[in-house]
């Protein structure tokens, strides 16, 4: 805005108009990358070699959204460990999961090979 004759010349008004529309832009993709690089981060695939298996706050565990009964868990875990590579099993317990069932499972898994992961809700 020209101070001294109160008028604001016709190019200042767009290059306003320009400058605020570049922020919003840029703050849109920023607000978008925030919240889309984390979740990307956590849901690395198993192709790179993350296994998630899900404790539900009944005590279900599900391996790649696949219920698993209790007594499998053995099984399963050691077909991983006959597979391809070297998995990494990811914990990822619900936000209700009371602590000492996670530390008990935290246990069970800590047996095998496996290196293991906890993922906190």
């Amino acid at each position: 805005m020209n101070a001294d004759t109160g008028q604001t010349p016709a190019w200042g008004a767009a290059q306003d108009a320009a400058a605020l529309g570049a922020v919003a832009t840029a703050l849109a993709i920023l607000t978008v990358a925030l919240v889309v690089v984390p979740q990307r981060l956590a849901q690395r695939p198993a192709s790179q070699g993350i296994v998630s298996l899900h404790l539900a706050a009944d005590g279900r565990l599900r391996l790649w959204n696949q219920p698993v009964p209790p007594g499998q868990l053995a099984a399963v875990l050691q077909r991983l460990q006959d597979g391809p590579g070297q998995p990494t099993l990811r914990l990822i317990p619900d936000r209700d999961v009371p602590w000492g069932a996670v530390q008990q499972l935290m246990e069970r898994l800590g047996r095998s090979d496996l290196p293991l992961e906890l993922q906190l809700p």
